[in-house]
């Protein structure tokens, strides 16, 4: 393992989980199902071999981040065992809380700065620098380690984020944690968390940068293609917003109505 001039930051959240953003795709799934989800039911929606689902389930039983329990059947045959999330799903009032915070803020970004997308991408990289495990001075990390790095930041972060190397480099984001402020702002939020995740590849020296973002192509997936860093030095990093505008919103991500 390489050596760190600073200890790696973790959020309390999955602490990255170094499963290509698949353990906490899992923890989306539990936490926001309105019923316990089987193991063919996580295996199916992630995409994963059943034994693969099993192995992260039974992680997140031993972590205290999800409930085991046996169906309750008076069918025969063998009853299936069934696992629920233990955090707060997006409809809890804590959550909420922050949600409507982070509403109320971008509201008034958007309304008092309409040239904001610059600025909040600015934020976002600096963000992006100061919340990367920083190299130790003169190592040289390859492309594969600072890609590790960038997954375990978005990870702990709770966007389940998966690395594709064909038919280009890009990163699939799994979850947006704040998908409907970016329907409604995306110049704030997208442009902030494109920031980031820039602002860490330059913290770690990469020669690669997202030079593309398109937000939510699916209700909580987002796809940030990657390309040389020389590629957006004198240029803004486009958005592609279509999918944002033909794509209705989750009744899930509401913030609640006073």
């Amino acid at each position: 393992m390489p050596a760190h001039s600073s200890p790696r930051i973790y959020d309390g959240t999955t602490g990255g989980s170094g499963h290509n953003g698949r353990r906490t795709h899992i923890i989306q799934l539990l936490r926001d199902a309105k019923e316990p989800l089987s193991v063919a039911d996580v295996a199916t929606t992630v995409g994963i071999h059943p034994n693969t689902a099993r192995f992260h389930l039974e992680s997140l039983v031993d972590a205290g981040l999800a409930a085991r329990e046996t169906e309750v059947s008076s069918q025969p045959g063998r009853r299936r065992i069934l696992y629920t999330g233990t955090l707060p799903n997006q409809t809890h009032e804590r959550a909420q809380g922050y949600r409507l915070l982070a509403q109320i803020l971008t509201g008034f970004i958007a309304a008092k700065h309409p040239d904001e997308g610059e600025e909040m991408y600015e934020v976002g990289m600096q963000w992006g620098g100061y919340l990367t495990s920083r190299p130790a001075p003169f190592e040289v990390l390859d492309e594969a380690e600072i890609d590790q790095r960038v997954m375990d930041k978005l990870d702990a972060l709770w966007f389940a984020p998966e690395f594709c190397g064909d038919p280009e480099p890009h990163l699939l984001l799994h979850n947006c944690p704040f998908s409907e402020l970016a329907r409604s702002a995306p110049d704030v939020v997208c442009r902030l968390h494109l920031g980031m995740i820039n602002g860490s590849l330059a913290e770690l020296r990469s020669t690669q940068r997202v030079v593309e973002l398109c937000p939510l192509v699916a209700p909580h997936l987002c796809e940030a293609r990657l390309g040389p860093a020389e590629a957006i030095e004198h240029t803004t990093v486009p958005l592609v917003l279509s999918h944002i505008e033909t794509t209705s919103a989750d009744p899930e991500d509401q913030a609640p109505t006073a």
